[in-house]
């Protein structure tokens, strides 16, 4: 599994591109550019995957050597959540590395993505891992009573999605660092993958879009298992040199 082989893996390995608003083409430029200079990161692909469709964009990065998380953020009825994996599952060369799915889905939603995971895959695949999104990194505290209803908070939803996450049998969860770090409060949710988004460099000042930033040391630090960067290196002058500092923090903090 995965969450097994994080330890083997080289810091710039730990690292997730997220080539948002960029054309496969672009992307895929950006991304040999990285492994021309000798760093392999995980390339995560959401609207990059809409028009060309996920066979080709696996095929393409496949073809460079490299994982990929889809992050399609997965949300709808049973059968259709059941359906969802069985066609990730069933994408050439390879499936994704990891999957997202919300777990704010129904529980059986949930339960039958598990299940179709594991017919598809196996139980204990390195393929396919299904990271369940608890709340998005673009809420505040006012989105996130407005969404989910008086009292509610990032913190307190967080806890209640990833349980279900864990019950439901996905192998991971997505999540600011703020709320993930109180997940270690609850030893169930130990064997699950830790992924943090909207993570910035020190000094950066792009944060558009995301509320609670960590920067990849701080993350790893607290116990991420990978962390998800866009702007801060695919928008940067020198991308590859944006790499760099990210892999040296992630290093350090390993």
């Amino acid at each position: 599994m995965l969450i097994d082989r994080v330890g083997e893996l080289a810091p710039d390995q730990r690292i997730i591109i997220a080539y948002d608003g960029m054309s496969l083409d672009e992307a895929a430029t950006l991304h040999t550019q990285f492994n021309d200079a000798g760093l392999h990161p995980v390339a995560k692909a959401n609207s990059l995957a809409t028009r060309p469709g996920l066979d080709v964009v696996m095929s393409r990065f496949g073809a460079m050597g490299s994982d990929v998380m889809y992050d399609p953020k997965h949300h709808d009825t049973d059968g259709t959540m059941s359906n969802y994996i069985a066609e990730d599952a069933a994408a050439e060369p390879i499936p994704p590395s990891m999957v997202t799915i919300h777990a704010s889905n129904g529980m059986q939603a949930l339960r039958d993505a598990a299940e179709a995971r594991v017919e598809a895959v196996g139980e204990d695949s390195d393929v396919l891992n299904l990271l369940g999104i608890t709340v998005l990194t673009s809420l505040d505290d006012e989105d996130v009573v407005n969404i989910f209803g008086v009292g509610a908070t990032a913190e307190n939803k967080f806890v209640e999605f990833a349980h279900r996450a864990e019950e439901a049998g996905l192998q991971g969860l997505v999540s600011s660092g703020r709320e993930l770090v109180r997940g270690y409060e609850f030893e169930e949710l130990d064997g699950l993958l830790r992924v943090i988004p909207g993570i910035k460099l020190p000094e950066t000042a792009d944060t558009a879009g995301q509320k609670r930033l960590y920067t990849p040391d701080r993350a790893i630090d607290e116990g991420a298992h990978f962390v998800v960067i866009g702007r801060a290196v695919t928008d940067a002058e020198e991308p590859v040199a944006a790499l760099e500092q990210a892999m040296e923090l992630v290093e350090k903090a390993a």
